[in-house]
């Protein structure tokens, strides 16, 4: 038998794999790939505007789509941006039900948008969280198979 203060801990663990299980069975993948003429490492410019996200309170929602074009799942986590980086991406460190988590994100600004002050209401969780500095929202899509 599990010791009672684990039981959340589990929980959460139970569902972190889940939803990577899902990601990986749906082909989940994400890249940068430098406009042409540029370096992986980009310009100062670059690295200033990335370095900008450290510290943003940010909403992040990933909807994940079958081959079809259906929806097959749609979780929601939230945290605090910690670290930027052209190559990794960024480093999200989860709060909420998935607090002590790190969540990385792809190197792409344009997935980043500024968010409305007010009560959002996670509908993954339950969740309320109160003025986000930004919103993420991503679209996942399984390929359609070869055959």
């Amino acid at each position: 038998m599990r010791p009672p203060a684990l039981t959340g801990s589990y929980k959460r663990f139970g569902l972190l794999v889940a939803i990577t299980t899902l990601a990986l069975l749906l082909g989940a993948c994400a890249g940068w790939w430098p406009p042409d003429g540029r370096d992986q490492a980009g310009t100062a410019a670059d690295r200033r505007e990335i370095a900008a996200y450290i510290g943003k309170y940010v909403l992040i929602t990933l909807t994940y789509f079958d081959e079809d074009g259906d929806v097959v799942a749609q979780p929601q986590v939230h945290g605090i941006i910690v670290s930027a980086d052209r190559a990794r991406g960024f480093a999200v460190a989860l709060q909420g039900v998935w607090e002590g988590e790190t969540f990385w994100l792809p190197p792409d600004v344009r997935g980043f948008s500024p968010a409305r002050r007010g009560e959002y209401r996670l509908n993954s969780t339950s969740e309320i969280i109160y003025d986000p500095d930004l919103i993420s929202t991503w679209e996942i899509t399984r390929a359609a198979p070869w055959l």
